[in-house]
């Protein structure tokens, strides 16, 4: 504020001014260009590892793997939605990451993905915007944490009250339950 006082009362003259937007200029540059350095440190895991992460990523914690544990997911940015799911009665509110954040953060470049769960089911998870909807890995159903015997820890949750045209076969059959690993291709 007194910098904008001082320019616009004339004390900083305008070449002054100009060598100060540009310093700023460059400051902010800086911290962009350096940004993938800093985002690099994927953290370990402190924990349990719920999922691995394996494929092409940038920000690898463990032999080019991101291995994630709760408290890794949950420092991550939260979604939230309430809907109904063809295997539930009633709606149901679920809370995780969407699934773009977390590509994101592990610095994935693909929208193409097996996930896995813990019975051993794969699907391909292709053609999906997950970009566009905010389909999320959900570590929370109805305030509470999942269980595994109610299809958890982690699961695909796609918000199909509020994007019907997500409500399909094929998106029912990619809300992988038990999420244990995600296999960039």
């Amino acid at each position: 504020m007194q910098l904008w006082r001082k320019v616009s009362s004339g004390l900083i003259h305008r070449q002054s001014f100009h060598g100060f937007a540009f310093s700023v200029f460059v400051l902010l540059w800086s911290l962009m260009a350096f940004e993938p350095a800093l985002a690099d440190s994927l953290p370990a895991p402190e924990g349990d590892v719920l999922l691995t992460v394996s494929g092409d990523l940038k920000y690898p914690n463990a032999d080019n793997q991101a291995l994630l544990d709760m408290a890794l997911l949950e420092s991550l940015p939260v979604e939230e939605f309430t809907t109904n799911t063809p295997w539930s009665d009633g709606p149901q509110n679920f809370k995780g990451v969407r699934l773009s954040v977390l590509f994101d953060t592990i610095g994935a470049s693909t929208t193409r993905f097996v996930a896995e769960g813990l019975d051993d089911y794969k699907f391909t998870f292709e053609g999906i915007d997950f970009v566009r909807y905010p389909i999320i890995i959900a570590y929370e159903q109805n305030g509470g944490s999942i269980s595994v015997r109610n299809l958890g820890p982690l699961r695909i949750m796609f918000p199909f009250d509020d994007h019907p045209e997500l409500l399909n076969h094929k998106n029912e059959s990619s809300a992988v339950w038990q999420l244990i690993s995600i296999e960039l291709l």
